[in-house]
């Protein structure tokens, strides 16, 4: 008696909590690829930006150029948008198309001065 009590209790004070949350029951797809060490994004991985972010930018450890991003999202075309020629620099971003409500991968690639190569790849959800 007293663990259904307890058990009933529980299960009623996380469904009150979940009915306050505006995101409840939204989840994050995994992030494809780890995180590179040192790199930053914005937006960042498992954010819930308020509207279409107009630009998605990285901060490296050291200068690249942003090659493109691809942007992909359940049940939409790829949408891959190439950046500007512009030199190397630690932080590099690129102007977004206006994106709808839905939840997004961004996959990136980028090259160093000497050649070198790096990509990764973050999740958001546009509210």
């Amino acid at each position: 008696m007293i663990r259904t009590l307890v058990l009933t209790a529980a299960l009623a004070f996380a469904g009150a909590a979940a009915a306050q949350d505006p995101h409840a029951g939204h989840t994050m797809p995994a992030q494809a690829a780890a995180p590179q060490s040192g790199v930053t994004t914005v937006p960042a991985n498992g954010a819930m930006t308020h509207g279409s972010p107009e630009r998605f930018s990285v901060t490296f450890p050291h200068a690249m150029v942003l090659k493109t991003v691809t942007l992909t999202a359940e049940g939409q075309a790829p949408v891959v948008v190439n950046a500007p020629a512009a030199p190397a620099a630690a932080t590099v971003s690129v102007a977004l198309p206006r994106l709808a409500a839905g939840t997004y991968t961004a996959a990136w690639t980028a090259e160093g001065p000497d050649g070198h190569k790096m990509s990764g790849s973050v999740s958001f959800m546009v509210h």
